[in-house]
């Protein structure tokens, strides 16, 4: 089963786990569906949505564990690098979310997995008095892929990035290994593959990319769909598919790196957490990031981004960041029923 037709199923077995799904949902604490539906909102690659939630009622309340379908929703990530950074930044939408309501998540780390299922952690939620500063503007996170000024980041928001264990690197140098990448993955069939599927042309679609969402211009997606028809690119034309996320990240006043003890799933999910924490950190003062890390996902070229940023560990996220110059284009949600594991 597909995440489109996790969305979309009109069977008899689909629409039969759709309604146990809608009562369970009702006998959920109100705040508790807030949060949940708040955490959706959080990003992941491809915007596959891959998270699972499953609500267990115990003598104590109601307790969520929280899953990760890595088979069904993401092929292509064969180390499951991809799976725990997204499912660190689910968590910390959570804790972000519930914060914003009064509520406490108490997030314990599972880390199991059962063939394709990754279980990674349980939640609670409990009344809490809000603490997190950067909690209110959680909602405001959003991928701008827009062009960016000139105008520079102020040393406060470099700092903050800094703390939370980003390294800001040579726009420059970034790009040329971008471009290096960018060139091996249009050659590579796999690459177009998993882009083709989660690419969707239906703007209404739950999930996935969509052209607005990318930010293409009419001939830019006739000519992406012309790779998909192809199924890789060849020659000097890998060069020119890849060449717009080169030049927006050379143009851009600053690309940053963020890097995770290493490739452990506690690790992954630590630095999905503070990857979360650096892109609400740059929205809330007014800045933009576009997550280009295409670099990261190729093997070959993954170990010059290390050098680039000469941080201790492994690099797991590289994004631009700077002053946009146009509004972030809102990217779709399934709803909360859709997600939740019954029995």
């Amino acid at each position: 089963m597909t995440t489109q037709d996790r969305a979309h199923r009109t069977d008899a077995l689909g629409a039969s786990r759709r309604l146990a799904a809608t009562r369970l949902l009702a006998d959920l604490p109100e705040l508790h569906r807030a949060v949940l539906a708040a955490g959706l909102r959080a990003p992941s690659a491809h915007n596959a949505q891959p998270w699972r939630v499953r609500p267990l009622s115990t003598p104590d309340g109601w307790r969520y564990e929280l899953h990760y379908d890595h088979h069904q929703y993401l092929p292509a990530d064969p180390d499951d690098r991809d799976a725990y950074l997204c499912m660190g930044a689910f968590c910390e939408t959570l804790a972000m979310a519930a914060d914003r309501v009064g509520l406490r998540a108490d997030i314990r780390m599972v880390l199991t997995r059962r063939d394709g299922d990754l279980h990674v952690a349980d939640v609670t939620l409990e009344p809490a008095e809000p603490r997190d500063p950067l909690a209110p503007y959680v909602g405001d996170r959003a991928t701008n892929r827009s062009v960016y000024t000139s105008e520079q980041l102020p040393w406060q928001l470099v700092g903050r990035l800094e703390s939370l264990g980003c390294s800001l690197v040579a726009t420059d140098d970034a790009a040329r290994i971008v471009a290096r990448a960018s060139t091996l993955s249009w050659r590579d069939r796999r690459f177009v593959a998993d882009l083709d599927a989660w690419v969707r042309a239906d703007p209404g679609s739950p999930d996935g990319m969509t052209p607005r969402q990318l930010g293409l211009a009419r001939y830019e997606w006739v000519a992406l769909k012309a790779a998909f028809v192809l199924g890789r690119i060849r020659g000097p034309l890998a060069r020119t598919y890849g060449a717009r996320e080169v030049r927006l990240m050379r143009d851009a006043p600053a690309v940053a790196v963020l890097s995770a003890d290493s490739d452990a799933p506690a690790d992954l999910v630590d630095a999905g957490r503070r990857l979360l924490r650096s892109w609400v950190t740059i929205c809330a003062e007014g800045f933009g990031y576009h997550p280009i890390s295409i670099a990261i996902d190729r093997e070959e070229t993954r170990p010059w981004v290390s050098a680039l940023s000469q941080a201790d560990g492994t690099p797991v996220a590289m994004f631009r960041v700077g002053r946009p110059t146009a509004p972030a284009a809102s990217s779709n949600r399934v709803d909360l029923v859709d997600v939740l594991v019954v029995g």
